[in-house]
């Protein structure tokens, strides 16, 4: 019992560590424009300097049983050519409801065999909750 106060200790360079600038996870953006959604990635070097391929843009939503499920994929995986530029709405051919919950994933890569490289975006969305650009 006594070990307790030790936990926080331990626990707080590590959580730290998650969040950092050398993370591959980013926040991807999400918008409605000219009356489509727009999924778009930037702050990124790989993406500022125009190196990003898009490798993988996967869609899923919350099933009846409350876990996410996909539902769309687009898998470039195998030979990435589409560049990826800031704020470039990037396609996707879904049909998007009301008060449905999404999650949203790409990946991008300046090279599929450098791991440095890799970034993942995400973010989770509502269409009620997105805001029009």
């Amino acid at each position: 019992m006594e070990m307790k106060w030790y936990i926080p200790i331990i626990l707080t360079p590590l959580f730290a560590g998650c969040v950092g600038e050398n993370t591959s996870f980013r926040i991807a953006d999400v918008a409605k424009k000219d009356n489509k959604l727009c999924f778009s990635v930037k702050g990124d070097p790989t993406i500022e300097q125009g190196q990003a391929k898009l490798l993988r843009l996967t869609l899923s939503t919350r099933d009846t049983n409350g876990q996410m499920q996909e539902i769309w994929q687009a898998d470039h995986f195998d030979n990435p050519t589409y560049i990826v530029n800031p704020n470039q709405c990037l396609p996707v051919n879904y049909h998007f409801e009301q008060n449905k919950e999404y999650n949203i994933t790409i990946i991008t890569a300046y090279s599929t065999t450098n791991v440095d490289s890799k970034r993942i975006w995400l973010k989770n969305f509502t269409l009620n909750n997105l805001t029009t650009k």
